[in-house]
């Protein structure tokens, strides 16, 4: 802090020269110099042993040092007075200090550093016995190096500055750009769904008409087949009437007029013609099929967005621990096939010892995921061409149907038939086929699904939901779902790869048809636990296949 000369003067009358603050406990020397007792303890005797004085270099003996104390008094009274005049001048001196950095003990301008202490020294404190063995250089010459490191680290942190700026630059013009083509995307989603919902709309509304069109003529071509079996019935009836009459007259009025009576009311070729007209007929059937390709189109564009656009293709493997010792595992994992014979291998404690099933080692707790199962028999073709057979078969023989209905319907008399079958001689048949098929289904067979990894494994298991299992049962004869009672699918085309959808969050399993696309069921639950792929199979000559 500044002070005013007289002060400052005097303020130099009372500081030690030793640790050039103000005196404390001021003691003087043979020499007439005043420093701190404390300070004399710190004088070192020179060649001879004797004490000289740090100012005048004259030999002083320690026993001849005298207290000064008017002068601690002075000292005193110094300290009071720079305190008052600190205060008021405290605000313009540390407005001061802070234009220019100055000493704290001496008020003087800082122009050297030390280097051993790291500390900035006015003049005096340079020669002060603190620092005078000390090397003191120039502080600008000290900052030089310094400044330059700074500068060069300066330099590095404004390039990784530029850096930073311009990675943040084209993130966001990166996250602009992908902010913008999802934007897009929104809008020709949008767009080509609004497209879609409109084309469905018209052609339903195409479909629509033509039922509307259908029923109309249908509905007209009835009301003429009653209007004309109306008036044929009351021509019969007039005619019944009259023989009535005729029949319950008196005899001699009754032979009175007997002559050609029976021909004048003969029996005429009654009309019996079709209720519905051939055309209307035709395009009705046509219609139908149309919209059997319809519904089947639609199945198959739905099981392709379900798989494509919402699930992720996982690649699915066996778990060797889990298989049944009826099947064999293939080495990769990805192939099983039913075996009659007890495989002797060592057990596992998670191994399926009655029923013929395997785990999948992949396990989902959430998610939408999707994989492939693929069917393999040894005879599916020939299994194939018997069907192709079958099925021309009954194309003629509906054929033939047809023309005989026809034909019955163009006789004018009714024909006598014989050897009719009841309706309870077809029913027990069809029970007893049922009961056959139903007994080959469940000895050969296969189930393709999801299970929870905690089912239950040892004895004979009924594999339903309720005991964690959500699976389709396939074999020759159909395909069901495992629900209790069995739910019997009927696809419109036999999948020989079943694709598997399991969305856990949304608590759904959906099987397709993975080659067609056919949507064939879909199960829908609550998952709490995790989840595994499931396959059983009992049905020699016939693999199971995990794709991809």
């Amino acid at each position: 802090m500044a002070m005013s000369a007289p002060l400052r003067t005097l303020e130099e009358e009372v500081t030690c020269s030793i640790c050039l603050h103000y005196l404390r406990d001021p003691v003087t020397i043979d020499c007439g110099h005043v420093f701190c007792q404390s300070c004399t303890t710190v004088i070192r005797p020179v060649s001879g042993g004797c004490l000289v004085c740090p100012l005048c270099k004259k030999p002083f003996k320690k026993e001849n040092m005298r207290p000064v104390w008017p002068l601690a008094s002075l000292v005193e009274s110094i300290g009071r007075l720079k305190v008052d005049k600190g205060f008021k001048q405290q605000s313009k001196m540390t407005q001061q200090q802070q234009d220019t950095k100055l000493c704290e003990r001496h008020q003087e301008k800082l122009y050297y550093y030390c280097e051993k202490d790291g500390k900035l020294l006015c003049v005096m404190c340079r020669e002060s016995w603190e620092h005078r063995s000390h090397k003191a250089i120039l502080v600008e010459k000290a900052a030089q190096p310094l400044r330059k490191k700074i500068l060069s680290h300066l330099s590095t942190l404004r390039k990784d500055r530029d850096k930073i700026q311009e990675f943040q630059k084209k993130g966001e013009a990166d996250i602009k750009a992908i902010l913008k083509t999802l934007r897009d995307q929104k809008k020709d989603i949008m767009a080509e769904f609004e497209k879609s919902h409109q084309f469905l709309k018209d052609r339903e509304q195409h479909l629509l008409d033509q039922l509307a069109k259908l029923e109309q003529e249908a509905t007209e071509d009835g009301e003429k087949y009653k209007a004309k079996g109306s008036a044929e019935l009351e021509r019969l009836a007039l005619v019944i009437s009259k023989l009535e009459s005729k029949a319950q007259q008196p005899a001699a009025e009754f032979m009175q007029d007997t002559k050609n009576f029976v021909n004048r009311y003969p029996r005429k070729k009654f009309w019996f013609g079709k209720a519905i007209d051939q055309v209307v007929k035709k395009r009705t059937e046509e219609l139908s099929e149309k919209l059997l390709f319809l519904q089947q189109d639609l199945r198959e564009f739905q099981g392709k967005l379900l798989r494509d656009l919402e699930y992720q293709r996982v690649s699915v493997t066996l778990d060797s621990r889990s298989v049944s010792r009826y099947l064999q595992l293939s080495d990769n994992g990805k192939c099983v096939t039913y075996s009659s014979l007890y495989q002797n291998m060592y057990p596992y404690p998670q191994q399926f010892d009655c029923e013929p099933g395997v785990l999948g080692s992949n396990s989902f707790t959430g998610g939408k995921v999707y994989w492939e199962v693929e069917v393999e028999r040894d005879s599916w073709s020939e299994d194939e061409v018997e069907q192709g057979e079958e099925e021309e078969e009954e194309e003629e023989e509906e054929e033939e149907e047809e023309e005989e209905e026809e034909e019955e319907e163009e006789e004018e008399e009714e024909g006598e038939y014989d050897n009719w079958e009841t309706d309870e001689d077809e029913e027990s048949e069809e029970e007893e086929e049922e009961e056959v098929g139903e007994e080959e289904e469940v000895q050969e067979s296969c189930m393709v699904g999801v299970a929870q990894d905690s089912m239950k494994r040892k004895g004979e298991l009924s594999l339903r939901p309720e005991d964690g299992v959500w699976a389709l049962r396939l074999s020759s004869g159909g395909i069901w779902a495992n629900t209790h009672p069995e739910a019997k699918l009927c696809p419109l085309l036999r999948p020989r790869r079943i694709g598997i959808a399991l969305d856990y969050e949304g608590g759904t399993v959906t099987f397709t048809n993975a080659v067609s696309q056919e949507l064939i069921y879909t199960f829908s639950t609550t998952f709490t636990r995790r989840l595994v792929p499931f396959l059983w199979l009992r049905w020699p000559g016939t693999r199971l296949l995990l794709r991809p």
